[in-house]
């Protein structure tokens, strides 16, 4: 028993110091930095996170670095463009070694010529209600239709949403339920369309 309990100590010792080391932090400008913790073991990847969202006029953004589970990191940009100028840009980059996520990762943009798709706009955020539908001439790369109703939580902000307009193909990686980006940038979607945007001159479909 005196030789097995030392052994079972050093074992919990290099569990414990094979844990993968991730830097965390959250900020709302669009960097961030923090000290390096311990994740959990199912959290084996490093995530940066950085998002920024316009809104009637104003800019939000938000950099959130953490330990995430490997299934739900789905890296790459992506931006979506809905009715009345309100617009996310989002990137996200994973990697699987301690220390990894330090640094900064900008935010996509996205032109602004019109790439000759068209998809359904709807718009209801928050306490902002714009009813009824329109139709969005799609720009850039964003050239699928995404659809979705749900709550964001973008820091310190949540926000009940309900919308339609112009994605780049990046947007087709939401899907239903819990979405976890980040540490403190989550999805909850109770619905959510992605599909190719058709031309102008078609027929776009209903939401």
């Amino acid at each position: 028993m005196w030789v097995a309990l030392p052994l079972c100590l050093l074992s919990a010792l290099l569990a414990t110091g094979s844990a993968l080391q991730c830097e965390v932090c959250a900020s709302r400008e669009q960097s961030c930095s923090g000290p390096l913790q311990p994740c959990a073991p199912s959290e084996g990847t490093c995530v940066t996170v950085v998002a920024e969202m316009r809104l009637v006029g104003n800019s939000f953004s938000y950099t959130g670095k953490s330990c995430l589970e490997p299934k739900n990191c789905e890296p790459g940009p992506f931006s979506l463009t809905y009715a009345h100028n309100v617009t996310v840009r989002v990137n996200i980059a994973c990697c699987d070694t301690d220390g990894c996520n330090a640094g900064a990762i900008p935010v996509p943009t996205v032109s602004s010529v019109p790439n000759g798709r068209q998809c359904p706009s709807i718009l209801r955020v928050g306490p902002y209600h714009w009813n009824g539908k329109g139709v969005l001439a799609c720009t850039g790369t964003e050239d699928y239709c995404v659809v979705e109703s749900g709550i964001f939580i973008f820091g310190d902000i949540k926000l009940m949403k309900s919308a339609a307009g112009c994605g780049s193909p990046g947007a087709c990686m939401k899907r239903l339920l819990v979405k976890k980006y980040a540490h403190g940038l989550v999805e909850m979607l109770s619905r959510t369309n992605c599909y190719p945007a058709p031309w102008a001159s078609g027929s776009i479909g209903e939401p």
